[in-house]
């Protein structure tokens, strides 16, 4: 497992997941335990459980997604997923656009508390 890490929101544990994705920095992806979760805690490379639940701010939530936004950026680009204008082309685009729509929401609305956030798609290039 794989938790990301926010070094600048108190080394938060934004989410966790099997594969890691690119994301912004200062944004970082960390080995972690298979039971971490995003209500532990990660402190000098040691993640603990959390006695008590911690909850993100709206803030904090807002910046996360403008990270996970930032990241997949390049994909909104026309000619990625345009099997005429680019060889190889995203085959999957809309699947990222639908995962960037989630994300959106919470760019623009955010919330206090803690979000699961939806899965960045796997990239599927396809060969002309």
């Amino acid at each position: 497992m794989l938790a990301l890490i926010s070094p600048n929101e108190n080394n938060r544990i934004c989410q966790v997941e099997q594969i890691d994705f690119p994301v912004a920095p200062p944004l970082e992806w960390v080995i972690c335990p298979d039971n971490c979760t995003t209500e532990w805690t990660y402190n000098n490379g040691i993640f603990l459980p959390s006695a008590l639940p911690v909850f993100s701010t709206a803030d904090e939530n807002k910046a996360t997604a403008s990270s996970l936004l930032s990241a997949t950026d390049w994909t909104t680009i026309a000619d990625v997923g345009n099997p005429q204008l680019s060889n190889p082309y995203l085959g999957n685009q809309a699947e990222f656009i639908t995962y960037r729509n989630a994300v959106r929401q919470y760019a623009v609305y955010p919330v206090d508390g803690n979000i699961n956030w939806p899965t960045v798609p796997t990239e599927n290039w396809v060969k002309v």
